[in-house]
Formats: C-alpha cells, sequence, structure tokens
C-alpha cells in the first residue's frame, strides 16, 4: 500500500506539473522560464532523526542524532577558545565540566548532557551568553562513526513518510527537476543553518530517493568569504571569526575536506558547477545567515549571486523561501526582507531596518526586523514570510508591508509550497501541499485586503493582482450548510493559528463580518463587493477567501 501511494503521488505530481507548464507555454512566447518553489517551513520528511514521521522503523538506518562527550582533553580546549571575555562564566562552564567528568565520561545525546548540566548548575544555563553555550556544545560534541570509523550520515525515506503532503511537494519538485532536464543535478546550499554541515546529510538525501543527483555545494560564510580573499587555507579560523562555529573539522571532517577542496578550485569553478545546475534548494533556518553567503559585510553581490539567481527551478524552505525576496515589483518598489519579530511586536512598534550583513543582531527576538538588502531577488511580486498561520505572522507582514511601501505580500503555512512559473510574458502561481498562503493587498498601516489560497488553488497573476484562477473557481466544492458564526468578539485572535481558524470559520458559513481581539487591538472583517468564498478543498483548511477587508484599530 505505501508503494502505491507513493508511485500514485508521484504520477499525480508529474501531471500537475505537465497541465500548469502546458497552460504556461501556450501563452509564453520565449522558452526561458523558471520555477520556484517556497516552501512555508520543514517538510514532516521520515528520516533516520526524525522516525516519529515514519510509518514504520524498520527499514530506518543512519544517523540518529548528534552525540556529545565530556573529556579532560575537551575540558581543557575549552578553556583555550573561550569565545568571549566574560572570565567568570568561563570558570563556572568549566567547574561544571571538572564536576561532570567523573560521571558522564561516555557519549550522550543532547537531552542527556543538558539534563546533567541542569542537575549540577541549573542557574548557568540562563547565564551564558548564546555564543558561549554554543560554544561549549560545539566543542563537546564528536563524530558519529561506524565500527569502521566511518561517519554514520542522516539518511531520508520519503516512501515511508506518515506526512503525505510532504511527499506530495517532493514529488512536485522533482517531477518540475525532470522537466526542465533529463539528466538533472540539484545542488543543496546549507547556509541558512548556524551549523551547514550537519544540515548537508539531511538535504542531500532529500531528492536522492526520486532518481536525482543531489549533491551538497559547500557555500557557506567561511568559504565565500575566503574565494574572494584568497584565504582558503584559513578556512578553520573562519568558520570561528564568520559563522561563530567550531570543532566541524573533528566532527564533520569528511564536509570539511569537500568545503575546503571547493575553495581551492576557485570562483570560476563554482560557476561552472551552478551552471550545470538544473535546480538549488536552500535550506531553512535563519535567514540572515543564508545572506552571508550572497552578499559580502559591504553589501555588495557575490560573484556567483547571478548564476545562483538564473537556475531553472529553485526550491526554499522556510527561511530558504524568504530567502527569495528582493526583486523590483510592477510599481517599482524593491521587496525588503523580514528577519525576525512577531505580530504583536510590529503592531505596537513597527519594523526596524537592519542592512548589516553578518552582524549580531541586537534587537530582542520579538522585535520586527527587515532588511532592504533582501535576498536572491527571485520572486518579486512582493514580500515572502514562512510558517504563517502556525505563528500568526499577519500582522507581522501587514505592518512590514504598509511601514516599507510593498503592495503585496504573500504568507506560506507549514507543509505547503507556494509555486512560481513564469517567463519573461506569462506567470502563474499554485498552492500545493496541506494548508494554505496568504495573500495581502496592503492599503495603509492597519488596512489591508486579505486572501486565503488553500492547496490545490491556481492563481491568475496579472498587471492588476492576484485572483483564483477560471478553473480553481469552476472546480470548487458545493457550500456547506453550517450554523452562523456566533456573535461574539473572538479572542486571543493573534495567537497559534486562530486568525486561519476564523478565516475557514467565515468562508464556510459565507459570513459577511467578524470581530476579534488580541489584548489592546481590535480587528474587523468584512466582506466586500469584492469578497469570494470558495471551497478547493475538503480539509480543514481548504476554503479559500478572496479579498476580505481588515482593519486593525487600538483601544484602551
Amino acid at each position: 500500500m505505501c508503494l502505491f501511494k507513493n508511485v500514485y503521488g508521484a504520477f499525480r505530481a508529474a501531471l500537475l506539473v505537465f497541465f500548469l507548464l502546458l497552460s504556461f507555454f501556450s501563452f509564453a512566447v520565449k522558452p526561458t522560464n523558471q520555477t520556484l518553489v517556497m516552501v512555508g517551513g520543514e517538510l514532516a520528511m521520515c528520516s533516520s532523526a526524525n522516525s516519529q514521521h515514519c510509518t514504520s522503523e524498520e527499514a530506518i538506518s543512519g544517523k540518529q542524532s548528534r552525540l556529545f562527550k565530556i573529556t579532560r582533553e575537551a575540558i581543557k580546549t575549552v578553556n583555550q577558545s573561550w569565545p568571549t571575555n566574560n572570565k567568570a562564566n568561563k570558570k563556572a562552564v568549566n567547574t561544571l565540566l571538572n564536576t561532570l567528568v567523573d560521571t558522564h565520561s561516555k557519549s550522550m545525546r543532547k537531552t542527556q548532557l543538558l539534563w546533567a548540566w541542569r542537575d549540577t548548575n541549573n542557574e548557568l544555563l540562563s547565564v551564558l551568553h548564546v555564543s558561549e553555550f554554543n560554544y561549549v556544545l560545539d566543542m563537546l560534541e564528536i563524530a558519529v562513526v561506524d565500527q569502521q570509523q566511518n561517519r554514520i550520515k542522516e539518511r531520508v525515506f520519503p516512501a515511508y513518510n506518515v506526512e503525505s503532503s510532504s511527499t506530495d511537494i517532493l514529488d512536485f519538485v522533482a517531477a518540475s527537476i525532470k522537466v526542465n532536464s533529463q539528466t538533472p543535478k540539484v545542488l543543496v546550499i546549507t547556509a541558512s543553518s548556524r551549523d551547514p554541515y550537519a544540515s548537508a546529510d539531511y538535504y542531500e538525501s532529500l531528492l536522492n530517493h526520486k532518481g536525482i543527483q543531489a549533491e551538497w555545494l559547500p557555500l557557506t560564510p567561511a568559504s565565500a568569504y575566503a574565494l574572494v580573499n584568497d584565504k582558503c587555507n584559513e578556512l578553520n579560523t573562519l568558520r570561528q571569526t564568520e559563522m561563530h562555529l567550531f570543532n566541524r573539522e573533528k566532527v564533520y571532517r569528511d564536509r570539511t575536506d569537500t568545503e575546503l577542496a571547493f575553495c581551492q578550485q576557485g570562483i570560476n569553478a563554482l560557476h561552472k558547477q551552478l551552471n550545470t545546475a538544473t535546480a538549488v534548494i536552500f535550506n531553512d533556518g535563519d535567514q540572515a545567515l543564508a545572506q552571508q553567503v550572497l552578499f559580502t559585510r559591504s553589501g555588495e553581490a557575490y560573484p556567483w549571486f547571478t548564476k545562483l539567481q538564473s537556475r531553472p527551478v529553485i526550491m526554499g524552505v522556510g527561511s530558504g523561501s524568504i530567502l527569495q525576496n528582493g526583486g523590483v515589483s510592477a510599481q517599482g518598489k524593491k521587496s525588503v526582507m523580514v528577519l525576525q519579530g512577531d505580530s504583536l511586536s510590529a503592531l505596537r512598534q513597527g519594523g526596524t531596518n537592519y542592512d548589516c550583513i553578518g552582524c549580531e543582531m541586537k534587537e530582542a527576538s520579538d522585535v520586527l526586523v527587515y532588511s532592504t538588502k533582501s535576498g536572491l531577488a527571485t520572486f518579486d511580486y512582493g514580500t515572502v514570510d514562512s510558517h504563517f498561520s502556525e505563528r500568526n505572522r499577519t500582522m507581522r507582514l501587514a505592518r512590514l508591508l504598509a511601514d516599507t511601501g510593498q503592495k503585496y505580500g504573500f504568507g506560506i503555512d507549514e507543509t505547503t509550497a507556494l509555486v512560481s512559473i513564469r517567463s519573461a510574458d506569462t506567470a502563474l502561481m499554485t498552492v500545493i501541499g496541506k494548508n494554505g498562503v496568504v495573500h495581502i493587498e496592503s492599503a495603509g498601516k492597519l488596512s489591508s485586503k486579505l486572501s486565503y489560497w488553500p492547496a490545490g488553488a491556481v492563481i491568475d497573476v496579472t498587471d492588476k493582482g492576484f485572483s483564483f484562477a477560471k478553473r480553481s473557481v469552476d472546480n470548487a466544492l458545493p457550500s456547506m450548510t453550517i450554523p452562523p458564526l456566533p456573535l461574539q468578539r473572538f479572542g486571543g485572535i493573534f495567537s497559534e493559528a486562530k486568525l486561519r481558524s476564523l478565516l475557514q470559520a467565515m468562508c464556510l458559513t459565507q459570513e459577511q463580518q467578524a470581530v476579534a481581539q488580541q489584548d489592546e487591538f481590535l480587528l474587523n472583517l468584512d466582506a466586500t463587493e469584492q469578497t469570494h468564498y470558495y471551497r478547493i478543498n475538503k480539509s480543514r483548511s481548504g476554503c479559500g477567501v478572496e479579498n476580505l477587508s481588515f482593519k486593525v484599530k487600538t483601544f484602551n
């Protein structure tokens, strides 16, 4: 049954790609085109390190977790290279490790190490700066090897996925890549991770099961800097200065050796490598880290920027999707890239521009921060955000658009992908996966139009904006007979996925108005003559909303 589902899913994805491209090329004049697959968050994939996503664990093999070990030698090394000037914290960590070394000398997982740490000195965990904490873990980490001392890699097993929507997205990407090349090659960039070497196994294995050659591209902040400054022999030091990352040459020796060889081959070799790539994948993590392989510290684009930008298929996951921001819209506005923040803080304080590439961010994590340096600039319709409904980022995006003069925003839910297929003359979009995409058309500081595009929706892209395609409207499911919403003010609307739930309730009941609240903010949702509701699919988030007006007011 599992094999049948996998084959059927791949066939369905290939069929969807075929019909989308058929529609696309029927209007296109030039053959040049690009497919962007922007996923709203890390895919729930069955792997050796994520067996909770597997239908069966019998055939699952590979690296299960990182390992750490406290030794006298490791303690000595920790003391020698302490990353800050805080001598008190250094002394406290030294005391802690010397206490644990006799009772916890065997290799252990991160959770086991932290429990031992808490039992011995819980207060120290809250006192350490994040750079100090990460440093200690880096220095205590050891390589996960087999009996022959070969490093064990994490492996992905899509055929055993519990979440079929993740498989659907992966099948679509594979089908898109194969449409563009008979001998496809995929390059994987894991620069969004603090530790890109640890993430490489997972992403390199992601598409290898689909008959596609996937290869990790060791483009990291360290190697990017070394390439343009002729400092490949200093990579070990650059990982510390550019990435605040330590001890990787011992934990991931094969990866750091590959990075060194890659760097020594030079920029021309990188260009040739990119020219042969059908697709590039950018991983989830922190988009500010990934910026460092696109731009120098002064904000200049690296020499390989345009080569990356022009690949026929580009897949972004989570922050890798946000990284596609930066293009200039039809309105002449260059889209910005969100770096951090939540909706409530955005409503209260607005946003802060932060264009320093590779600098430590000083603002608290809830403060809205964005960059006008942006990202790869492959998506120029507006500003993209990820992990959207699940982290209730609608007001964060709405405030960002208003503060920066942007017109359109696109918020992609988790386990969901917004696909953009375009040429110089024609464009269309579709949504695949589990949930949907929020589209915002900004009309001012606290006033906008809101749409929700569920999985399965096809979106027309015109000079006038974005709307459900005729095929989505014509194939919409019949309306359901559901009691109207209660006459009440819905609370906690900017927490969890409550706003998406309210939108779905309004859509299913054909409601014309709703009022919700969060702290001092009042949200009014109103249908107008431009508002339409369509049941695109039968799922809990399958009801499509178009042009629902919303306003936010503040009251005491």
